[in-house]
């Protein structure tokens, strides 16, 4: 499996025509994904609202299920930031060959960046899960899960609308420039 860190090194050679079939196949899978991670938030809100709720004795059980809902939504944000992460390479290789993508990639760079460095962080789901909770051991609180805003390392994120119309704008941009060149 590709690390991160070492993203680019070692790519095998790509025509132009193979790098926008796997940018159009990851675009279309993180897309598809959208409205499951959707259920996926409210699975958690869901359980985090049981826990709340919960007597003393029935809240370590209710924070298990919320662990486990957690869990599971960060296995789909795994899904989503690794498509956002074959996109970005393929941008990358084509961006090598081409000002134009180097523009979009220049034009994408932080929200590129966010959606990597939150895959860096989902590699280990369960860190990721302790990670969110707050307080001490009396009094935890899962402030993320109330925000819908989720921390990984210092990145605060979560799959909104938000990161889905800079997923649109980006393969717009792609597609265009492929457009162009035919």
């Amino acid at each position: 499996m590709r690390d991160v860190q070492n993203r680019y090194q070692g790519l095998p050679p790509r025509t132009p025509e193979m790098l926008y079939n796997i940018v159009r196949k990851f675009y279309r899978g993180a897309v598809n994904h959208y409205d499951l991670i959707q259920e996926k938030k409210a699975d958690v809100k869901r359980a985090l609202a049981e826990w709340t709720g919960a007597k003393e004795d029935e809240r370590q059980q209710r924070q298990q299920a919320v662990n486990g809902a957690l869990t599971t939504l960060f296995l789909e944000f795994h899904f989503y930031v690794t498509c956002w992460l074959q996109i970005e390479m393929a941008l990358y290789r084509l961006a090598k060959n081409d000002e134009r993508h180097a523009r979009i990639m220049e034009q994408f760079r932080g929200v590129l960046e966010t959606h990597v460095n939150v895959r860096h962080y989902l590699e280990q789901p369960e860190k990721c899960v302790d990670a969110q909770w707050e307080g001490d051991p009396k009094n935890r609180r899962l402030p993320g899960a109330e925000r819908d805003l989720y921390r990984f390392g210092e990145t605060l994120f979560t799959v909104d609308t938000q990161s889905l119309e800079s997923l649109h704008a980006l393969y717009e941009a792609i597609a265009a420039v492929r457009a162009e060149s035919e």
